[in-house]
């Protein structure tokens, strides 16, 4: 009788399947190595020894340069999947290098940029095949890049495509701040010619009309001294508006002066200043102390200033009043004067508007969430109302 052979026992299959599964591993390792680019050759053993087998375009020193390149690289297959890509591309993408391999380069590229890369893939091989488009990273952020297509053939048939890509982050960083400095040197130079033109309409004529009167004053007093005095009346108000003036335009030049200080004290500059210019009484009423955040408190200075500049300029009128109040939240500035008006929905409203420069004044009043209020009529003056409510606290849930 032929004896059976012995059945394993239950430590040699928990053996025998623990080294199944160590190999498993193993060959996984390796497939995920040669997937990702990590491996340049293998050694296969056989009947007749151990072989080498080199990958294809996997030469070490050219897999050196790829990988240590400042730009991205990446070869696709026709239909746009990823086969290969760089680490820096994955840097890009802030995305791991495994998660972009095998993906397809529409994923990565903006929507409304996909025609871009679209008429790059079809373009043939003698016609330039480099635009600048964007991509979109895992992270939502949008990165500007600069990408050069090649198309890869063998013999003839095109078997993939290989992108070059070149971050320009930094370099549209650059040219935006080149941008904002050119700007800000234009914005420094029209606010020196507002000044300078300031200084010309209101100052030189106001110390010319002083230094007349100064002249003349000394004749003028020998022969009748009400007049005299008259005169003196006129050139100190001439000298108070003057400084008045002055102090305005030395704020202009220090712009955090209009927000460090109390806005009652800046419409009090500012009234004081057109009364020497024009020779009206200008009565401001300030019912506290008021404090408002920089920008809305710079705001009402400007509007306020432009309102005062179109009264001098345009309205003729006998007198001219400035109250700067708090109803409840709302602070409100108002300025009244009994000149002669205009009609602010005639036909001539629109040039209207632009003349005395209410189109600026409302967008300076919007753009701070403020409210702006003109009413005139021909004959019966002006009222400029602007209105600032903070806005509310969220109710409390």
């Amino acid at each position: 009788m032929r004896q059976q052979p012995a059945l394993p026992t239950q430590k040699q299959l928990v053996d025998e399947n623990a080294g199944l599964r160590a190999r498993l591993d193993e060959a996984e390792d390796t497939l995920r190595a040669i997937r990702n680019g990590e491996v340049d050759a293998l050694v296969v053993s056989g009947a007749d020894g151990e072989r080498i087998f080199t990958l294809n375009g996997a030469e070490r020193t050219y897999r050196m340069l790829i990988e240590e390149m400042n730009e991205g690289a990446l070869t696709l297959a026709p239909d746009g999947v990823i086969l290969y890509a760089n680490r820096r591309f994955a840097g890009m993408l802030k995305t791991p290098l495994e998660k972009v391999i095998g993906s397809t380069i529409h994923t990565w590229i903006l929507p409304k940029h996909q025609h871009i890369l679209g008429g790059l893939l079809q373009k043939d091989a003698d016609e330039k095949s480099r635009e600048e488009l964007i991509l979109a990273a895992s992270d939502g952020t949008q990165v500007p890049v600069y990408l050069s297509v090649n198309r890869l053939s063998v013999d003839g048939t095109l078997d993939g495509f290989g992108l070059v890509v070149a971050d320009l982050t930094e370099q549209k960083k650059h040219t935006e701040a080149i941008l904002a400095a050119e700007k800000l040197t234009r914005e420094v130079l029209e606010e020196r010619q507002r000044l300078a033109h300031d200084l010309h309409d209101a100052v030189n004529q106001t110390l010319f009309s002083a230094s007349l009167i100064a002249e003349v004053l000394p004749r003028v007093w020998e022969k009748d001294q009400a007049q005299g005095r008259r005169s003196l009346e006129d050139l100190s108000r001439l000298t108070r508006g003057a400084l008045a003036e002055m102090r305005a335009l030395l704020a202009e030049l220090r712009p955090s002066a209009i927000t460090d200080t109390d806005l009652g004290d800046l419409l009090h500059l500012l009234g004081n200043a057109l009364a020497g210019r024009v020779n009206i009484p200008v009565t401001i009423t300030v019912a506290k102390e008021i404090i408002l955040p920089p920008e809305i408190q710079v705001a009402f200075y400007r509007i306020c200033q432009e309102t005062l500049n179109n009264v001098a300029k345009h309205a003729k009128a006998s007198r001219v009043e400035i109250d700067l109040k708090q109803n409840g939240n709302a602070i409100e500035l108002s300025i009244r004067d009994d000149g002669r008006g205009f009609d602010p929905f005639g036909k001539t409203a629109t040039a209207s508007h632009e003349h005395y420069g209410l189109s600026t004044m409302r967008e300076q009043a919007e753009a701070v969430g403020a409210r702006l209020k003109v009413t005139s009529q021909p004959g019966h003056g002006t009222e400029l109302s602007l209105v600032w409510l903070p806005n509310p606290p969220p109710e409390a849930k």
